[in-house]
């Protein structure tokens, strides 16, 4: 008699969890919305002398979030409301590991992978993106279930009570996000 409860609340508990699976079509729509969101560039340095990033791609591998995108700067000093200096632009590379936080998902252990223009490297580490990419990058996947759940049970009432991340992973070239979830219709 013991042995088929045990069984059962096992199954029970796996039963219970669910999975959110992206891509990384997926994964490039939610940074391009959350990052690059000021006419498709993620502006590092404002005024004469600007710098961004714009052109982004993602991939997904070695249990990170990769970011490619192009950088553009004009560097020197501001004379007569112009900048008197040089242009300059190199492919970049930007990579996080996703992890919980609360009922998001957000970019920890930011890092510089590449830069194509060496001289580049240190623009990119004195503009605070490393410092910024975590806030940025966050996909509050507890909104988002309980969005998609509203939409599915049209005259219930609907509140999430519960939500806990079980796991969130890069796993092969896709985004794993998994959770439970307490759904109380009235």
């Amino acid at each position: 008699m013991t042995a088929p409860v045990t069984s059962l609340c096992t199954t029970a508990s796996q039963v219970n969890a669910a999975e959110i699976v992206l891509e990384p079509t997926g994964v490039e729509k939610l940074v391009v919305q959350a990052l690059f969101n000021d006419r498709g560039r993620l502006v590092l340095a404002r005024g004469p002398c600007t710098s961004y990033l714009d052109q982004p791609s993602v991939a997904l591998a070695n249990g990170r979030i990769q970011i490619r995108s192009h950088l553009s700067a004009q560097v020197g000093f501001v004379v007569n409301g112009d900048c008197a200096g040089v242009s300059l632009a190199s492919w970049t590379t930007v990579s996080g590991r996703p992890v919980a936080a609360g009922g998001a998902v957000r970019m920890e252990d930011i890092r510089i992978d590449s830069v194509d223009d060496p001289d580049l490297r240190s623009i990119l580490q004195n503009s605070g993106l490393a410092a910024n990419l975590p806030r940025a990058v966050q996909l509050n996947v507890r909104d988002a279930v309980q969005t998609m759940l509203l939409r599915s049970v049209n005259q219930i009432q609907a509140t999430m009570e519960e939500f806990e991340f079980q796991e969130v992973a890069v796993t092969g070239a896709r985004l794993s996000m998994r959770f439970e979830f307490k759904l109380v219709g009235r």
